[in-house]
């Protein structure tokens, strides 16, 4: 889970957003086949998509997620950095 700093900016709205994703998402972290947080956040950034955010290479959205809030996507990503691997 994402610290306790990067939740609590998070509206109620955006919260319940990445808690509805949040499982999904670090499956899909754990199998990408990345060594680290790092390499992660080098490969994939944040875009505007269909009205709302998703995380992507330049090719396929991550694990098919589209955001209505971009900080939440953005909490996401803060999570697979700081903790993959754990």
């Amino acid at each position: 889970m994402v610290d306790t700093g990067t939740l609590n900016r998070l509206s109620d709205d955006e919260q319940n957003e990445y808690h509805q994703f949040s499982s999904r998402f670090v499956r899909a972290v754990l199998s990408s086949g990345l060594r680290d947080g790092a390499e992660f956040k080098q490969r994939f950034s944040v875009k505007e998509d269909c009205g709302g955010f998703v995380l992507t290479d330049g090719g396929e959205i991550f694990a098919n997620i589209r955001c209505r809030n971009r900080k939440t996507i953005e909490a996401l990503v803060t999570d697979a950095v700081q903790n993959f691997g754990r």
